[in-house]
């Protein structure tokens, strides 16, 4: 399967559970077949309430990640992309996955409804914004 083809595929996955605001045995196993070991590290992030939606006024969001090592990553949820190395590494350049575990986690939690939700002004996500792009060129 391409990287295409999984995107696309969990994308309908995610549609599925938000849905019916279940991650159904069904839905788990293409999860599972698509990312393998990072599906585990992806519900441990849910189930540790590490991702929180900040919105502002101006209807801009960001999801932040809390990470297995107490890391916050920046995820855009639908441009898909989060600022951690092995979203980097592995879904950029080697384009060996379609998501790394944090944007995997911020996609099912929304979908669930299992995401912090905080609204903050625009300049603040402004800022989580830039620290995005400060990060990457650095």
């Amino acid at each position: 399967m391409t990287q295409h083809q999984a995107i696309v595929t969990l994308e309908e996955v995610f549609q599925n559970i938000w849905k019916s605001k279940e991650l159904s045995d069904l839905s788990l196993k293409v999860i599972i077949n698509i990312c393998g070991d990072l599906s585990v590290s992806a519900l441990a992030i849910i189930d540790n309430k590490g991702i929180t939606r900040v919105s502002s006024p101006s209807g801009r969001s960001v999801f932040q990640v809390t990470g297995s090592n107490s890391n916050v990553y920046t995820c855009l949820k639908d441009e898909l992309y989060c600022n951690c190395l092995s979203f980097e590494n592995s879904v950029i350049l080697k384009k060996s996955r379609a998501f790394c575990k944090h944007l995997l986690a911020v996609h099912i939690a929304s979908a669930l409804g299992k995401s912090e939700e905080v609204s903050e002004s625009d300049a603040y996500v402004k800022k989580l914004l830039m620290f995005e792009t400060a990060h990457k060129h650095v």
